[in-house]
C-alpha cells in the first residue's frame, strides 16, 4: 500500500473519512471482496483521525473484532462491561444485568477510540487492495450513469479519481452528505453532555452505572486504575455551571447527583461538553452513494448505541456487496438503504424514550419507569430480550 500516493485510477469503491466506522468499512470489504481495489481519503495527514472518545463496544461489535483479528491488539487497553446497573435516583425502580446470565464473556467494552482507530488503520495498511491516502479532503463528486468522479485535494494538490461507489464515511459534518443533497432532521433534547475521566476511590470492578437524576441522566463506565468514563447530561444551564466549577466543586456537584453507590470521586480530568442531539438522515443513499456512522446518524449517548449502529452499518453494506458485480447499482444500495431502517428504528426509539422518559419528572412517568425498570430486574425473559438488544445481537 501507497500511503499518499495520488491516484487517478479507477476504484469499485471510495471510502472518505479514514475514522472507526470508515475504516472497519474499507478492512470488511477488502477482505470480502479481494478483487476490489479500495481507495481511503482520510484527511488526517499521518495514521487514524485522532478522536479524544471513550467508547462502550457492545458485545457484538468486539465479536466482530475478534473475528477479523483486530480485538486482540487493543484487549489489554479495554476494560470489560460485566455488570450494568439502571436506576432511578431517589425511586425504587432498578434493574441489574449480568454477563454471566446471558452467556457472554462481557456485556460490552470501554476503550479509548483512538486505539481502536489506530489498529484498524494498521489492519488496513496489512491489506494489499486498500489504497490508504493520507491527508486526502473530499470535496465534491461528479456522478454519471456508470461511474462517479470523485474530485479531493491531497497536500494543497487537486486531484480526482473514479469510481463505482462512493461512501460517505465522514463524520456528523459530512462534505459528502451535503454534496449529495440528503436532508438531515433534527432533534434537540434541550441537554448538554459532560464527558469527563473520574479517579474513584474504588474501582469500578466491571459495573456499568446508568443514574436517572432530576437534572438529567449520569453515566459511568469503568476504565483501568481506579478510573471512569462519566457522561452526565444537564439541562444547558445547568451544565454552563458545572462547566466553571473548579474540579473540588465539580467533584461534589457530580457526587451529589449519583450518589456513593460507585465509591467516592477523587479527582476528575478532561472535562468536555457538547449539545445532545439526534440527526437522522431523510435516506442513506443517492446516486451512486451511501452515507453511513455518524455521516447518517447521531443519537444520545443514554444507552451507548451510536457507534455500534454505525458498525451495522459497515457489516450490512459490506454482506450486501459481496456478490455485487457493481457496487453502486441503485438494486444493492436501496436493499442496504431499507435493512437498516428497522435497526434505526429499535435503537432510535430505545434512545428517545429513555431520554424523554427518564428527564421527566411528572408523576405518572415517573411511576410507568420506575415499574419498567422493576419489571426488567424481576422477569427474566423481558431483561434478556432487553440484555440482547443493548449487546447489540440482531436477535434482540
Amino acid at each position: 500500500m501507497d500511503d499518499g500516493k495520488i491516484s487517478t485510477e479507477k476504484y469499485p469503491v471510495v471510502i472518505a473519512g479514514g475514522g472507526l466506522v470508515g475504516a472497519l468499512t474499507a478492512l470488511l470489504l477488502a477482505r470480502g471482496r479481494q478483487d476490489w481495489r479500495i481507495a481511503v481519503l482520510e484527511p488526517q495527514q499521518q495514521g487514524p483521525a485522532q478522536d479524544k472518545r471513550t467508547i462502550a463496544l457492545a458485545a457484538a461489535t468486539v465479536a466482530l473484532l475478534e473475528q477479523i483479528g483486530v480485538w486482540q491488539h487493543v484487549a489489554d487497553q479495554a476494560s470489560p462491561i460485566d455488570h450494568i446497573h439502571v436506576s432511578d435516583r431517589g425511586h425504587l425502580g432498578m434493574t441489574r444485568l449480568h454477563a454471566a446470565q446471558h452467556g457472554v464473556a462481557a456485556m460490552g467494552q470501554v476503550i479509548a477510540a483512538a486505539a481502536l482507530n489506530r489498529a484498524l488503520y494498521e489492519a488496513c495498511l496489512q491489506e494489499t487492495n486498500i489504497e490508504w491516502l493520507g491527508g486526502a479532503w473530499f470535496e465534491r463528486a461528479e456522478r454519471e450513469r456508470d461511474s462517479i468522479t470523485v474530485h479531493y485535494k491531497q497536500h494543497d494538490t487537486k486531484a480526482e479519481l473514479t469510481a463505482q461507489l462512493l461512501i460517505g464515511a465522514d463524520g456528523q459534518r459530512s462534505q459528502v452528505r451535503d454534496d449529495t443533497g440528503i436532508a438531515m432532521q433534527h432533534t434537540d433534547y434541550q441537554q448538554v453532555g459532560i464527558i469527563a475521566t473520574l479517579t474513584l476511590s474504588e474501582d469500578l470492578d466491571g459495573w456499568a452505572y446508568e443514574r436517572f437524576t432530576d437534572t438529567g441522566p449520569i453515566a459511568l463506565l469503568p476504565l483501568p486504575a481506579q478510573q471512569a468514563s462519566l457522561v452526565w447530561s444537564l439541562s444547558p444551564e445547568h451544565a454552563a455551571q458545572a462547566m466553571h466549577l473548579s474540579d473540588a466543586e465539580f467533584l461534589t456537584a457530580c457526587q451529589q447527583a449519583f450518589g456513593y453507590r460507585a465509591g467516592r470521586f477523587v479527582a476528575v480530568r478532561d472535562r468536555v461538553q457538547y449539545p445532545l442531539q439526534l440527526h437522522l438522515a431523510d435516506s442513506n443513499i443517492s446516486h451512486r452513494s451511501v452515507i453511513i456512522g455518524n455521516a447518517s446518524h447521531t443519537l444520545h449517548p443514554i444507552a451507548g448505541q451510536g457507534f455500534n449502529l454505525g458498525v451495522r452499518d459497515a457489516i450490512e453494506l459490506s454482506e450486501q456487496l459481496l456478490t455485487a458485480q457493481d457496487p453502486g447499482q441503485y438494486r444493492w444500495l436501496s436493499i442496504y438503504n431499507e435493512r437498516r431502517q428497522q435497526d434505526y428504528r429499535r435503537i432510535i426509539g430505545l434512545t428517545d424514550s429513555l431520554v424523554r422518559g427518564f428527564s421527566n419528572q411528572h408523576v405518572p412517568l415517573v411511576v410507568g419507569r420506575n415499574l419498567a425498570l422493576f419489571g426488567l430486574d424481576n422477569l427474566p425473559p423481558l431483561r434478556h430480550v432487553f440484555a440482547r438488544q443493548t449487546m447489540g445481537f440482531r436477535n434482540a
